[in-house]
């Protein structure tokens, strides 16, 4: 008689018996305490039992199109397998973390899961398949199962039932069915079963079944040896903060230290000898140049990518489909991940997968770099985050880190960058009391000495305005332009033409540059912004600090634009303190310059409602969900399921470009379509005729206009009056 199968061409024991074996080394990897370590055996032993049923075994030899769900048909016997456990390992009747890790390892919990379902057609070696599984039990230790004659008796009521009527049945505890308790489980005890079953059986069908591959060895050693091959090319040795930072032994590290005197380097020899990292930032360009900065030290197969982006920058960077990597990075399960925050902050959303990310990241090193680039909603998100699920270790860093800022989170030890690192003074500041607009003859002056020149606009349309200026007015041939409404394939071009540029290149950006892009140009020409923001911007040019001091030019009327961006108030605090600044500030100057501005906003009434909506947000949605994974087709929830308030976009596709993205499809190569998108805020598409479904490409059109020299073209102003949309 043919085997049973659990895949074409794996039989359903050898299956179970790999991911069991798998289980119990990944379990006792994340130090599971015996009751969860039991709990997650179960899981892997049985979540595919129910692939005994007459269809899936005719599914998996071509004889019928689908099958019946298999994770309900094993809903019966791991709910039976996990009561009687529990009367060895002394759980209540209702914990079933492993029963519901189970039922959902192929399908998030919620409460229409399987409904409707009629009792599956076990097959007849069904005894002989729950022998063999409770022997593979046995073997690793976990005691109070019957024999499976027994075990087929205690179940024999359950399996006449459909397991979808079980699901909706009442449970035992009074008021609530099964599906209920399930959802009212400890989700962190729930988390981690499901991780690790899903990272058992994921890593049970991979290339390698090692899971060794899912945590670090020896990663102190390797920072270290990077450093020393940076002192080889010319590099520096560990400074004395590094130093420091390296033999901190204390859980919560709070890092400052100046832009370009190796913050990253003192954070990763912080971290030692862990076994799992996870390195947090702003922008999805942060996390790209992180990432590759990281499989530098760590190796190529130890270090993930997660983002909204992840898999298009896995495919063409490593030129294949990395089904396993994109996988394990978008689950944080790779022993080094850089993400954007978002996407831990959209794990405690209870967003697809939360289960294992929020398991992972819990025993993980969390390093949150650049902390002082978001907005009150999102720290508001974070700070209630990590106060409900604290990681092993956490690392605050900043080039400014606020004190202000530093209360909302735990305690830590602050380590500061040595005094002589402060005592820089790379920018020689110079106020202008006019409008950016005007700065174009200045910066042409500079640019004909051979200098290269920054110019940072508040706002998309300011920028283009001056970029055309340049052009038309004097015919600037050395130019650049870079904002966030380019294509993904023209933004990439312009960050590389831009980070070695030619003697007398203008670069005319907006705030983008402000943590993506690692530059060093000769002249910082800018509109008045938050002193953090003009702190950033000075850390584009005269980066390291080797040249005399770089010449800053604040223009300090400010754009409506840029007042609708920051808010009056802001501007007018900054400007305040910019004026109180000295000619040629130092880094210590313009750190405490912006730890002032922070101790103003901090406490203004709007940033603390924003800071308490997003820590409120956060409470709810676990509150309301429990176990359930989001459902975004909730309109209510989904409005919740962001971790920016205010930033939200849609990446659109220009009409100059559905040819093209028709041929990607046509050739194998959807993937690609990234590369088309540009992004708008979600607002435009409700307030304009300009945006259209592309079902066939599952992407929004627009009849905007779009020149690669200057990215989306806004509507003009006759249309903005006509009602069509607000520009921003």
């Amino acid at each position: 008689m043919d085997e049973l199968l659990a895949k074409p061409d794996i039989s359903l024991i050898d299956h179970l018996s790999s991911v069991l074996r798998l289980g119990d080394e990944i379990a006792c990897r994340l130090k599971l305490d015996v009751r969860l370590r039991v709990k997650a055996l179960l899981a892997c032993a049985l979540h595919d039992i129910g692939k005994v049923t007459v269809d899936f075994q005719e599914y998996m030899r071509g004889k019928r199109n689908k099958a019946y769900p298999h994770a309900l048909a094993s809903l019966p016997f791991t709910l039976v397998a996990e009561s009687l456990a529990g009367r060895q390992y002394r759980w209540q009747q209702q914990d079933l973390s492993a029963t519901a890790a189970v039922l959902t390892h192929h399908s998030p919990l919620g409460p229409a899961l399987y409904q409707g379902f009629s009792v599956p057609a076990f097959h007849p070696r069904l005894p002989e398949a729950l022998e063999a599984t409770l022997e593979l039990l046995q073997s690793v230790g976990v005691e109070g199962l019957p024999t499976y004659k027994e075990f087929l008796k205690t179940a024999q009521l359950l399996l006449e039932h459909s397991p979808a009527a079980i699901l909706d049945g009442r449970g035992a505890i009074p008021g609530k069915t099964l599906r209920g308790i399930f959802q009212s489980l400890p989700p962190h005890e729930f988390a981690q079963v499901k991780a690790v079953l899903h990272l058992a059986d994921w890593l049970a069908s991979a290339k390698e079944q090692n899971p060794t591959l899912l945590f670090l060895d020896g990663g102190k050693s390797r920072v270290e040896a990077s450093i020393r091959q940076r002192k080889t090319e010319g590099g520096f040795l560990p400074r004395e903060f590094q130093q420091r930072a390296a033999a901190s032994s204390g859980n919560v590290l709070w890092l400052r230290a100046p832009t370009g005197t190796g913050k990253t380097e003192a954070l990763l020899l912080w971290t030692g000898d862990m076994e799992r990292l996870l390195y947090l930032l702003p922008t999805q360009a942060t996390v790209n140049a992180m990432w590759k900065r990281l499989r530098r030290i760590y190796g190529d197969d130890r270090v993930a990518l997660a983002h909204g982006r992840a898999a298009y920058m896995l495919r063409r960077e490593l030129d294949e489909d990395p089904l396993d990597t994109r996988l394990f990075g978008s689950v944080f399960a790779k022993p080094v991940t850089v993400a954007t925050l978002d996407q831990y902050l959209l794990a405690h959303l209870n967003g697809r997968h939360w289960e294992e990310r929020r398991s992972l990241s819990q025993r993980a090193v969390i390093v949150l770099d650049e902390i002082h680039a978001y907005e009150p909603y999102t720290l508001g998100l974070l700070v209630e985050a990590l106060e409900r699920e604290m990681p092993s270790r956490l690392a605050l860093a900043s080039a400014t880190l606020p004190p202000a800022l530093l209360k909302l989170f735990p305690k830590g030890e602050l380590i500061e960058a040595e005094e002589t690192l402060w005592q820089r003074a790379r920018h020689r500041l110079e106020l202008r009391y006019g409008s950016l607009q005007e700065s174009l003859t200045d910066a042409v002056a500079f640019a004909r000495q051979g200098k290269t020149v920054l110019i940072v606009a508040n706002t998309i349309g300011d920028a283009q305005s001056l970029y055309q200026k340049l052009r038309d007015g004097f015919g600037w041939e050395h130019r650049h332009l870079l904002h966030s409404r380019f294509t993904f394939r023209d933004r990439q071009v312009k960050e590389t033409q831009v980070e070695k540029p030619h003697s007398g290149t203008i670069f005319i950006a907006t705030q983008v540059v402000e943590v993506s892009l690692d530059i060093s140009y000769d002249v910082l020409i800018t509109e008045v912004a938050p002193i953090d923001a003009l702190v950033q911007r000075m850390g584009r040019v005269n980066r390291h600090g080797e040249k005399s001091p770089a010449p800053v030019i604040v223009y300090c009327q400010w754009s409506e634009g840029a007042q609708r961006v920051y808010g009056r108030e802001m501007l007018e605090w900054s400007l305040k303190l910019l004026e109180g600044l000295p000619e040629t500030p130092t880094d210590r100057e313009l750190a405490d310059a912006t730890h002032e501005l922070y101790d103003h906003v901090l406490h203004s009434e709007d940033w603390q409602r924003e800071f308490q909506e997003g820590r409120q947000t956060l409470k709810e949605v676990q509150q309301i969900l429990g176990c359930y994974t989001i459902d975004l087709s909730d309109e209510e929830m989904r409005e919740r399921f962001t971790a920016r308030r205010g930033h939200v976009s849609v990446e659109v596709l220009p009409v100059a470009f559905v040819q093209e993205a028709y041929e990607l499809k046509e050739h194998g190569e959807g993937w690609r379509l990234p590369e088309l998108l540009v992004p708008v805020p979600a607002y435009w598409l409700k307030q304009a005729s300009f945006f259209t479904p592309i079902e066939d490409l599952h992407c929004i059109q627009t009849t905007l206009e779009y020149s690669p020299e200057q990215g989306l073209i806004a509507p003009s102003t006759e249309q903005t009056a006509a009602g069509y949309i607000l520009v921003d």
